[in-house]
């Protein structure tokens, strides 16, 4: 069947796409030279990025909970459900249809119709009752990222939310979230996305501890990842994306000033949170959809994989702070990051003090592996603040 990609109502591509195939990829994909601009940044550069980016848009198939979710839902793969709910997302404004379907972006748009996404909901609870034919109108499935359960929400004043929940059997990456947004609130730091605890039920209608962050997207503002920003310029294997990414950041109009203070901030947090994820999906630009124009970083986001979520208790205290590998400008030894912070002073470790009690929320060895957590944390701190005295701490001299 021959469809359209939409950037709100204008139609910026035509392809044909074999229904019949589960995980069929756009042929014959043609531009349409009168909208290119507002082609996604992410295929831009060839044919080949835009299967990327098409294939970038699909809900991962290594998600919890979504191969129940997809036989639930009578889906053949993710992408086939991308493909049946229009690729919709919560993050722009790009969708597609069939050339021959009369709709239009007010009609469908996720940021102004009411919906429910019932593939989320069974990625919690695979026996969720509802009924999905009745309640989800043409709408089950949610373009969006991350391997984690998470499902996309409507509150009563109208905000749309999104509920995450945690790998395996601890908390750990829900209470995690608060924990920095705690550290982000004393810093006064104004650029990051706040997490609030929730109650989230799974199979078995066991009740489980979650978060929950309300959307930083709207029609009137999009995010573009960092990964799509850097899908138009070359990048040679095996070097940092760091430079890259600055070069881009600039080109298209942000300030040097304004990209090195917001960088430096996200490093430095990061690493005293050790937070090894900072990889270039979670990282984001906000654009204005109808102009292109940047607006500027989309608040920090994304905490869950930190605070040494993935060790056992029992091995915390054999940790060596700032050696864990890290995924993210580069992929060697966290610490490494530290080399392209310009302005060492912008995390004031004067104002680092969370509550620590936040861990006993979690269900397993919490008193213990809380106490182990906060001497790891502060052990980072000690390493800053060695870094701002003009220490080069990557160097193992001072570690």
């Amino acid at each position: 069947m021959n469809y359209l990609l939409l950037h709100k109502d204008l139609i910026v591509a035509r392809f044909f796409l074999d229904e019949e195939n589960k995980n069929s990829q756009p042929q014959k994909v043609r531009i349409n030279t009168a909208y290119k601009e507002h082609f996604p940044i992410g295929g831009q550069m060839n044919n080949m990025k835009f299967m990327e980016w098409w294939q970038d848009r699909t809900i991962p198939s290594t998600r919890q909970g979504a191969i129940p979710a997809l036989e639930r839902l009578g889906y053949k793969s993710t992408i086939h459900a991308m493909v049946n709910n229009m690729c919709l997302s919560l993050n722009d404004c790009y969708w597609i249809k069939p050339e021959n379907i009369d709709v239009t972006w007010n009609d469908v748009n996720l940021f102004t119709n009411d919906f429910v996404d019932s593939f989320g909901e069974l990625t919690f609870d695979s026996n969720h009752e509802f009924d999905i034919r009745e309640n989800t109108g043409f709408l089950k499935a949610i373009s969006s990222q991350g391997e984690v359960q998470k499902k996309w929400c409507i509150a009563e004043d109208g905000r749309r939310f999104m509920v995450k929940g945690n790998y395996g059997n601890s908390y750990q990456q829900s209470i995690n979230e608060v924990f920095a947004t705690k550290l982000h609130e004393l810093q006064g730091w104004k650029e990051f996305t706040p997490y609030f605890f929730c109650k989230i039920k799974t199979d078995r209608n066991v009740e489980g501890l979650g978060c929950m962050s309300y959307n930083f997207c709207s029609d009137t503002v999009e995010s573009v990842s960092a990964w799509e920003m850097l899908q138009t310029v070359k990048i040679h294997q095996n070097r940092s994306l760091f430079a890259p990414f600055r070069e881009v950041c600039l080109k298209n109009g942000m300030k040097e000033e304004y990209f090195d203070r917001f960088i430096d901030y996200q490093i430095l947090s990061d690493f005293l949170i050790s937070n090894t994820d900072r990889h270039m999906n979670n990282i984001a630009i906000l654009r204005d959809p109808d102009s292109l124009k940047l607006i500027g970083f989309a608040p920090i986001y994304d905490f869950g994989n930190s605070m040494f979520y993935k060790i056992p208790t029992e091995f915390l205290l054999s940790v060596q702070p700032g050696q864990d590998k890290t995924h993210s400008f580069i992929t060697s030894k966290e610490i490494n990051l530290l080399k392209y912070v310009k302005d060492r002073s912008v995390l004031n470790l004067d104002k680092i003090d969370v509550d620590f009690s936040l861990y006993e929320k979690d269900n397993g060895d919490n008193k213990e592996r809380g106490d182990r957590l906060k001497r790891l944390y502060y052990r980072k701190a000690e390493m800053l603040r060695t870094f701002q005295q003009g220490k080069d701490i990557w160097k193992g001299k001072y570690i």
